[in-house]
């Protein structure tokens, strides 16, 4: 398993300040239980899938709806069929 603070911390010391991730659910999972992302790019297609469909992120549920995760909308756009969602997180005590 990979230290993710550590080797991003690796990458910062080499001069990288970005990083655009594009993975399947555990390691998306993984880099936001390790509190290692800034913000969300999201592309959201036009489409429905069923329940056997694998998720974006490899997350427990919230105890409640209290103690989901909000976020914010920083940008939304059509790229042709598709949206480009740009989201953040909300600070803890935002309603919505």
């Amino acid at each position: 398993k990979v230290d993710l603070p550590a080797m991003l911390a690796a990458l910062g010391a080499r001069g990288v300040n970005e990083l655009h991730v594009e993975a399947g659910h555990k390691l998306n999972g993984s880099l936001l239980r390790e509190q290692c992302v800034d913000e969300l790019l999201v592309y959201l297609a036009p489409s429905l899938l069923g329940a056997d469909a694998a998720g974006m992120f490899d997350l427990a549920a919230p105890a409640n709806l209290d103690a989901r995760t909000r976020l914010s909308f920083h940008g939304i756009e059509r790229v042709g069929d598709d949206l480009r969602i740009l989201a953040r997180f909300a600070p803890p005590d935002a309603t919505h």
